[in-house]
């Protein structure tokens, strides 16, 4: 399946905005047949929790015929979910699907302005995450 087969697919499930690739996949990290591959899923407003789960089957299916593989791990974010760090993951990713452009940007844009005016906020974020996990601060090229 090529790229314009896979967004043309994609295109026929209603209220899909985009789906971006992160993580291993295409890196040195991924281990074929043990890594997955990650996909956020960002849906269109008024799309609720409920709703992605009869959408999740198509999606799964389509992207398993694309990328030729079938541990496919989806992350839905809902339209208005701006402040999630799947929502920045998703706008910077390299590997970007967009089916409805208006929608696009103006979820990268809000996501980008909450990031911006929440510099400070994020930064302890990132701070606890590290705790949590760590118990210190280990890689301060993070914050």
């Amino acid at each position: 399946m090529t790229r314009k087969d896979f967004i043309e697919e994609l295109s026929k499930i209603n209220d899909l905005v985009a789906i971006c690739k992160f993580g291993s996949h295409g890196t040195k990290y991924w281990i074929e047949a043990r890594s997955d591959i990650d996909l956020a899923i960002i849906v269109a407003p008024g799309i609720s929790f409920m709703d992605t789960l009869y959408m999740e089957d198509s999606i799964s299916a389509l992207c398993k015929k694309y990328y030729y593989y079938d541990n496919i791990h989806l992350t839905f974010i809902l339209f208005g979910d701006f402040s999630s760090k799947y929502a920045r993951i998703a706008v910077d990713s390299e590997e970007q699907y967009i089916l409805d452009e208006n929608r696009w940007f103006d979820f990268q844009h809000y996501v980008l302005k909450f990031a911006r005016q929440n510099r400070q906020f994020e930064r302890m974020l990132k701070i606890d995450e590290q705790y949590s996990y760590f118990g210190a601060i280990v890689d301060d090229t993070l914050l």
